[in-house]
């Protein structure tokens, strides 16, 4: 089996997603109160971002796996951007909440939301248009 160009990046960038979330998930049961300012408050900002980073990761090899079954073609293409949308919000969310518990910025937070619920609609809508009418 021979991978597409676009299904490799897809894997390789869902494998560093889930790389940070396992690091991050380590950091958060070893000492992450005691290092970040936000005390508990980054505790739990860390659980939901690695918990939602994780998801998003394995959404993406979901997604990618059911994408390169299709013929290239219009739903291909809508699942592909799901895909990408997906990994955007898997980086651009749970970054905001890792940059949250040390003070920094996460004006970015509500742009990696909109691109999961994006990735996901366009999974939906893939999906439909790939249905076989006989």
């Amino acid at each position: 089996m021979t991978l597409s160009p676009f299904a490799a990046a897809s894997y390789i960038a869902a494998a560093l997603l889930a790389l940070i979330s396992v690091a991050a998930a380590a950091l958060t049961s070893h000492g992450l109160i005691n290092i970040a300012p936000t005390g508990a408050q980054a505790l739990e900002w860390f659980k939901i971002a690695t918990g939602f980073q994780i998801t998003h990761a394995l959404g993406i090899v979901l997604v990618t796996i059911i994408g390169e079954q299709l013929a290239p073609g219009r739903a291909r293409s809508v699942l592909r951007v799901g895909v990408v949308l997906l990994g955007l919000g898997a980086l651009l969310f749970p970054t905001a909440l890792y940059s949250l518990s040390f003070y920094g910025p996460a004006f970015f937070a509500p742009w990696g939301g909109f691109a999961a619920m994006g990735g996901w609609i366009a999974f939906a809508v893939g999906a439909a248009m790939a249905v076989k009418r006989n």
